[in-house]
């Protein structure tokens, strides 16, 4: 198992990212066949058989290689950049690339929980508006039945 190349590094930093083969051939200014090389020689290195998988342990075996944040923000295209303000630190987005390479960064907690309660919320007037419905119905159809 020999040691990974520059190139190797960078394809595996952007496929942590969740680039396509195409996208990151777009960015490193190289062929999709030649990224897909550089990812089967990686996985292979790495000793993992998948793009996820070998971004997690490039983090673990090569600390600090590769690109940096900068470098890598300043090269992904414009609709693949983090949206921070700048001068305005991101707790999130000012972790090490290893510690967040392998998920996304968790969304606002109080909107999703705000979203989920009002789902469920709503559900349950519907619900509610229906079993008053059928209830409507069968009272309704009970003073129909003869006697």
């Amino acid at each position: 198992m020999g040691r990974l190349t520059r190139r190797e590094i960078e394809c595996v930093q952007l496929a942590g990212l969740r680039l396509s083969n195409q996208e990151i051939a777009d960015v490193l200014g190289i062929t999709p066949s030649t990224v897909a090389n550089y990812l089967q020689s990686a996985n292979a290195k790495l000793g993992t058989s998948h793009r996820r998988a070998a971004a997690q342990a490039l983090g673990i075996q090569y600390p600090g290689a590769g690109m940096t944040d900068a470098e890598l923000a300043e090269r992904l295209p414009e609709r693949l950049r983090p949206a921070v303000s700048p001068g305005v630190g991101n707790p999130i987005d000012d972790r090490p690339w290893a510690a967040r390479f392998w998920r996304p960064p968790p969304a606002n907690r109080f909107i999703r929980l705000g979203v989920i309660v009002g789902v469920t919320a709503l559900w349950l007037l519907v619900l509610g508006g229906l079993t008053s419905l059928v209830m409507t119905i069968f009272s309704t159809l009970d003073a129909w039945r003869p006697s």
